[in-house]
């Protein structure tokens, strides 16, 4: 079985696969009658994008990416997401007690990823806790930009300081914003 040890992010890498998944997802944004739903198909098309830019960071069947808005692993796993927006993990085989058939479990989490585009801190620590709970090398909470960012990421950074692995919080335009030129993604590191 090979190790699931993770090399070390910098801003740089985050920032760059954040800033993708974004381009994509400006380019998937769906129609809506509303902005409502305009703003949840956006964010929907966000997180799928954010997990396949995850998915292609690396070259090995033994590695999933989970997020409830792809089937691709559905099939292997039984299920489309596990406790997290999206759970970059790897898996191994293992025959099922009975029918000689193949199953799959979690060897180890690679990343998880908490969204949460709601401009209200106490929505983003609601989801921010989640990433407290896992054991993945690299976190990545995505959040809105805000008026005052540090004051928002302040809020955060006590949760952040429980977690274990690299902790990162990138901030990205509100759906709303979308159509709007002007900095698209700023990124932090909560936790070496």
């Amino acid at each position: 079985m090979r190790e699931i040890a993770e090399p070390h992010l910098d801003l740089v890498d985050v920032q760059a696969l954040v800033e993708r998944a974004l381009r994509i997802a400006r380019a998937e944004s769906p129609a809506a009658e509303n902005p409502m739903a305009l703003h949840a198909g956006r964010s929907h098309a966000f997180v799928r994008a954010l997990a396949g830019e995850l998915r292609e960071r690396y070259h090995d069947p033994d590695v999933v990416s989970l997020c409830k808005y792809d089937d691709r692993d559905r099939a292997r796993l039984g299920m489309r997401e596990l406790l997290h927006d999206i759970s970059v993990c790897r898996v191994a085989p293992v025959e099922s007690a009975s029918k000689s058939r193949t199953l799959w479990y979690v060897v180890g989490a690679l990343w998880q990823v908490e969204s949460e585009l709601a401009r209200d801190s106490r929505q983003a620590l609601v989801d921010f806790n989640k990433l407290v709970l896992g054991s993945a090398h690299h976190k990545l909470f995505v959040g809105p930009q805000v008026a005052d960012p540090e004051a928002f990421l302040g809020v955060l950074r006590p949760a952040a300081a429980r977690c274990v692995g690299q902790v990162f919080a990138a901030l990205i335009p509100h759906p709303d914003r979308w159509d709007i030129a002007g900095p698209d993604v700023e990124v932090w590191r909560l936790r070496p």
